[in-house]
């Protein structure tokens, strides 16, 4: 098992080694031989204008925007799966609760948004007038998907210490949800920003969420209601109809900005993590 485990490690690493050679490799020769090719906001090939910090700005929104709405959330229902509950319903609605969201983190984000194509769209086009197909469309749903990832990260760092330290507080005469809010929480802040760190990284790099239910409009999302496209998405558009050329040179950049953003992400929450994992 430790060979399979040894083999499966370099395989992987060899795989995200390679990928960030070719990405980076030729998005840094684009930025090299011409700085200005990419980095502005105008994207326009007809007039040679190849910008995409318009894209990247707009997944920076998207992604804060929704972890202002999961992350509250996620730690709401964290609280409420670790927290021991004495009657048989509680113990019932938590353990279906705590399947709901390993399920929910199982299903391909491209049903999310096939499905808020026929419930959500709608009902915002009647709410709000437009498409229905815009930034609080997307916050929506993609806040669906970062929820699991966030709720399992901070289910395992907040349990262990609320175990450990329940009796004391109890015994101090403060009651589990007291225990919990001024207690544990606070005690466990890398805890939180790890999972804030990792659903950020989750949110930034989405594709089919932003694709279908964003209209893809070239334009800064300034209000909620604000069509947009994002970086991941604009490099499923144009690789759908570009081969070769400076417009396709240039998506070569837009994913190394991805995996230069994820992977700081996931570098910080791992480290942050670690060091947590020893504080408790």
């Amino acid at each position: 098992m430790k060979l399979v485990a040894a083999l499966a490690t370099i395989v992987a690493f060899s795989g995200i080694c390679l990928l960030f050679i070719v990405i980076g490799g030729f998005g840094l020769q684009t930025l090299a031989s011409n700085p200005g090719l990419t980095l502005h906001f105008a994207w326009n090939p007809k007039a040679h204008e190849f910008g995409i910090l318009t894209m990247l700005v707009n997944s920076l929104i998207l992604s804060l925007s929704t972890l202002l709405v999961a992350f509250p959330l996620a730690l709401g229902i964290t609280c409420w799966l670790i927290l021991p509950t004495k009657t048989k319903i509680g113990k019932i609605f938590q353990a279906y609760l705590s399947f709901l969201v390993r399920f929910m983190g199982s299903i391909p984000t491209v049903l999310y948004a096939f499905g808020a194509l026929f419930l959500l769209v709608p009902f915002l086009r009647e709410a709000f007038g437009g498409s229905g197909r815009n930034l609080l469309a997307c916050i929506c749903v993609l806040s669906f998907v970062v929820l699991p990832t966030m709720v399992l990260l901070l289910e395992s760092g907040l349990k262990k210490p609320l175990s450990t330290q329940r009796l004391m507080a109890l015994a101090l005469g403060m009651r589990e949800f007291e225990t919990m809010l001024f207690v544990i929480i606070p005690q466990g802040k890398s805890v939180l920003l790890g999972a804030f760190l990792l659903g950020f990284g989750r949110a930034f790099g989405d594709t089919m969420i932003a694709l279908m239910l964003s209209s893809n409009a070239l334009m800064l999302a300034t209000s909620p209601l604000d069509p947009l496209r994002v970086l991941s998405a604009h490099i499923a558009l144009i690789t759908a109809n570009e081969s070769i050329g400076e417009a396709y040179n240039a998506l070569f950049v837009s994913g190394f900005l991805l995996i230069v953003v994820n992977a700081l992400l996931a570098f910080f929450a791992r480290g942050i993590l670690h060091r947590d994992s020893k504080i408790f």
